[in-house]
């Protein structure tokens, strides 16, 4: 294994409430989806609920990306949308 880094791809850390308001943002385990304009849905895989991730676009991306946290169940924790630039 080769260990590299990716210059085609840029982390964006996003970060949430992760001891929740009794909606169910204080789950064990969160996955956090995102897309940005009209793409399809990309997720990270299933995470501990720490109160953040760190999402992977292109590069050369701009622009607006819609991001979702959700409990082990589906259920929406913490949603908005963020600037990638």
């Amino acid at each position: 294994m080769t260990v590299a880094i990716n210059v085609e791809r840029k982390g964006v850390e996003v970060t949430w409430d992760a001891e929740g308001d009794g909606s169910g943002a204080g789950a064990d385990g969160v996955t956090v989806y995102a897309k940005a304009g009209d793409e399809e849905w990309h997720n990270t895989a299933q995470m501990p609920n720490d109160g953040k991730a760190v999402l992977s676009y292109p590069a050369d991306f701009t622009g607006s990306s819609y991001v979702e946290v959700r409990d082990a169940n589906g259920n929406v924790i913490d949603s908005g949308t963020i600037s990638v630039g």
